[in-house]
């Protein structure tokens, strides 16, 4: 349920399982890589964009934690 006044979820917790980035297509890798500004992607080959994305996941969780 939300509440609107807090903006919080409240409840159980929901589970999303996403597959994992060797799985996601190219194109999702690629797309994710320009919405974040990462130069060169479009050359990258589908392991370096993994790798790509992996280190801007690194980056929201060390951001994520300096805001604790």
């Amino acid at each position: 349920m939300l509440d609107t006044s807090s903006h919080e979820i409240k409840g159980e917790a929901v589970t999303i399982e996403l597959p994992s980035l060797e799985e996601w297509p190219i194109s999702h890798l690629r797309k994710a890589c320009k919405k974040n500004k990462v130069k060169g992607y479009s050359k990258m080959s589908k392991d370096e964009l993994v790798e790509a994305v992996r280190q801007l996941l690194r980056g929201l969780d060390n951001k994520k934690e300096e805001l604790k």
